[in-house]
C-alpha cells in the first residue's frame, strides 16, 4: 500500500510539473514587438512598428497609447498619438507593421523629451477546434504589453547624447545610511535600472527608476561600512535597449 501511494505521489508530481511547463510556455508572448522602445523625432510624419508572431496560431492584436495611466484601455486612454491599425491580425509565423502619427494634438516641450506609453494587447483565437490536441493541453491568455515612447523635439535631436557626461553624481551620508543624488542635465530622458556601490571586492546594489530630463533623484543604502574611496556604477538603457554601465569615482 505505501508503494502503490508513494508511485501515485510521483505520478501526480510529474503531472503537475508537466501541466506548469505547458502553462510557463504559453503565457509567453507569442506575438512581440521589435525593439524594447520607440523613439518618435518630432520632424517625423509617423514611424513604423514592426510586430512578429513566433505561434503557430493567428492572433488579434489591439492597441492603444496613454499618457502614464497604467490601467488605460482602449476606451479611456488619452495621448496624442494614433496607432494605424489599432487592430489587426497577425498570422502564424508572420509580421505586421503599424503606423503610429503624432496628432499634435498636445503642445509639448520642446526642450525636452516627453515619454508617453504603447499598449498592446496579444488576443487568442476563441474558434480552435476544442477536441483538437492542441486545445486540450493548452491555456491560451490575453496578454498585455507596455512599452515607452520617446517623443524627441527637433530641437535637441542633434545634440550628442552621453549618459556618463550628463549625469552628475554626488554622495552623502545621513546618520547610518549613504546617499547617492544623480542629477540629470541633460533634456533626454535616462532609463536607470540600478545603482552600484563598490569598493574593493565588494558590491551593494539598488534598483532605480526612469529620471526625466533636467531632474534628479537619491537613492539611498543603508549600514554600509565606512568607505573612504568607492565608486558608484550606473546601469541604463540606450535608445537600442541594450543595457550601458557608467563609473564615477568618488574619493574624498
Amino acid at each position: 500500500m505505501i508503494a502503490d501511494t508513494t508511485a501515485i505521489n510521483r505520478i501526480k508530481g510529474i503531472v503537475l510539473l508537466v501541466a506548469l511547463m505547458i502553462f510557463s510556455t504559453l503565457t509567453n508572448a507569442s506575438v512581440t514587438m521589435i525593439g524594447t522602445r520607440i523613439i518618435y523625432p518630432a520632424e517625423s510624419a509617423s514611424v513604423n512598428v514592426e510586430f512578429a508572431n513566433k505561434d503557430i496560431i493567428p492572433y488579434a492584436v489591439q492597441v492603444w497609447i496613454d499618457s502614464g495611466d497604467e490601467e488605460s484601455t482602449p476606451a479611456t486612454a488619452k495621448a496624442p498619438f494614433v496607432a494605424a491599425p489599432a487592430l489587426f491580425r497577425i498570422m502564424p509565423g508572420s509580421g505586421q507593421v503599424l503606423r503610429l502619427a503624432y496628432s499634435g494634438g498636445k503642445n509639448l516641450p520642446q526642450d525636452r523629451e516627453s515619454v508617453f506609453f504603447f499598449n498592446f494587447l496579444q488576443i487568442p483565437p476563441a474558434n480552435l477546434d476544442k477536441d483538437s490536441e492542441q486545445k486540450r493541453n493548452s491555456v491560451l491568455v490575453m496578454l498585455k504589453n507596455r512599452v515607452k515612447i520617446f517623443y524627441r523635439p527637433q530641437s535637441i535631436a542633434k545634440k550628442i547624447r552621453n549618459n556618463k557626461d550628463d549625469i552628475q553624481i554626488a554622495t552623502r551620508q545621513a546618520g547610518d545610511k549613504t546617499i547617492v543624488k544623480i542629477n540629470n542635465t541633460s533634456p533626454f530622458f535616462v532609463s536607470l535600472v540600478n545603482v552600484n556601490i563598490k569598493s574593493g571586492n565588494k558590491k551593494y546594489n539598488r534598483s532605480a527608476d526612469m529620471l526625466a530630463p533636467f531632474s534628479q533623484t537619491e537613492i539611498k543604502f543603508e549600514k554600509l561600512p565606512s568607505m573612504k574611496n568607492f565608486s558608484v556604477e550606473l546601469t541604463s538603457i540606450n535608445d537600442q535597449g541594450a543595457y550601458v554601465n557608467h563609473v564615477y569615482e568618488i574619493t574624498d
